[in-house]
């Protein structure tokens, strides 16, 4: 029997080296045997820790409201910002954009079109939904939420699609009215299908979606929550497929809201302005029952800071905001601001989601080379 090098590493030692490595170099590292080629590339485990440390150093996905060439995504974290390579076949179509697990959801300004993307894989799957309405593109509003469901292990796309009634006045029609109407559709990538789901006759026309990408997956209950009226969140609960909605704090402490639904620390939040003045502070969604919830309220924002908008919770104490004139990283902690790098002008960013590269993947993903 062979004397076993020093420089032996067990399986297991390679195993955890392995799934802290950047996604570029374990797409090289599968051409080095057959051992690591199996691990990478077909090892449920293997991918599960991968994504897992994945999480642990997260970027910033970030589009830009103009998408005429479908071209402006970019990669931001606090050191630099990156362009991402975008497939041909976009064609300047995109219009919304959302992530899970280093997967990328986008959809053409139709909503008819979905492609599922990995950027550090390189492979896409293109996913045509039923036809929302019959009406005019002007008169339709999409929203999507892609989750993953870890109940079923399936990844899960809701589609919100908003109509535009135009009321006239008789006799003459002289005047109009504008009102609206919301339906929904759930994609399961185990199925490769849409369904219809019910949307509450109360809520249909209650309900304006024509916000991007803006809501929250609470892991511990399964439920969505995004954005509704000016003065409710929208839940859908993933498992009995149930839309309700729940009412920001009471008047007498805020006025109105000054941020998306942010993941915050696990806990879903916003952050609201007081009526008696200018401060800002965070509260959380606690101690949903049925239809009751309450609210806490966590910390004010400093003072001497103003803040304009807060689009998420990037991690680490900080938010990415806006703020005077510039988008930024606020820390709430140390009371400091740093300036994005990317080049998006304030007013044209569009969608702020997090990001982290994983080797995760669909069925019937196909390769890219561009």
């Amino acid at each position: 029997m062979g004397k076993m090098s020093r420089y032996y590493l067990s399986q297991e030692l390679i195993f955890e080296i392995l799934s802290y490595l950047p996604v570029i170099s374990l797409l090289r590292f599968r051409s080095v045997c057959k051992s690591w080629r199996s691990m990478i590339s077909d090892d449920p485990q293997f991918n599960n820790a991968r994504l897992t440390n994945s999480h642990k150093t997260q970027a910033t996905l970030i589009s830009l409201l103009d998408l005429k060439d479908s071209d402006n995504l970019y990669v931001d974290t606090r050191q630099e910002s990156v362009k991402l390579d975008v497939p041909p076949q976009f064609n300047g179509k995109i219009r919304s954009i959302c992530s899970c697990n280093g997967l990328v959801c986008l959809a053409e300004k139709n909503g008819n079109v979905v492609y599922f993307w990995n950027p550090a894989t390189k492979q896409i799957k293109k996913v045509v939904a039923p036809k929302a309405r019959e009406a005019r593109d002007d008169d339709l509003f999409h929203d999507f939420v892609f989750v993953f469901d870890p109940t079923c292990n399936d990844y899960k796309l809701l589609r919100l699609t908003l109509l535009l009634i135009y009321i006239y006045f008789l006799p003459d029609d002289e005047g109009q009215d504008i009102s609206h109407e919301l339906t929904a559709d759930l994609y399961s990538s185990r199925t490769g299908c849409f369904k219809e789901i019910r949307v509450p006759e109360n809520l249909k026309k209650k309900v304006d979606v024509r916000f991007k990408s803006k809501y929250v997956h609470d892991l511990k209950t399964g439920v969505l929550y995004f954005e509704g009226t000016y003065n409710e969140l929208l839940s859908f609960d993933l498992e009995k497929e149930v839309f309700k909605v729940y009412p920001y704090p009471v008047p007498d402490h805020v006025q109105r809201s000054k941020s998306n639904v942010l993941d915050f620390e696990g806990s879903v939040a916003m952050i609201f302005e007081a009526v008696e003045g200018s401060v800002l502070s965070l509260w959380t969604l606690d101690n949903v029952c049925d239809d009751k919830v309450s609210w806490t309220k966590k910390f004010n924002f400093g003072a001497g800071m103003k803040i304009d908008w807060v689009f998420l919770y990037f991690g680490d104490g900080e938010f990415v905001a806006k703020s005077d004139g510039e988008n930024i990283f606020y820390d709430y902690k140390r009371k400091d601001a740093k300036k994005l790098l990317s080049p998006a002008p304030v007013g044209m960013l569009d969608s702020v989601v997090k990001y982290t590269e994983t080797l995760v993947s669909l069925e019937d993903f196909n390769d890219l080379s561009f």
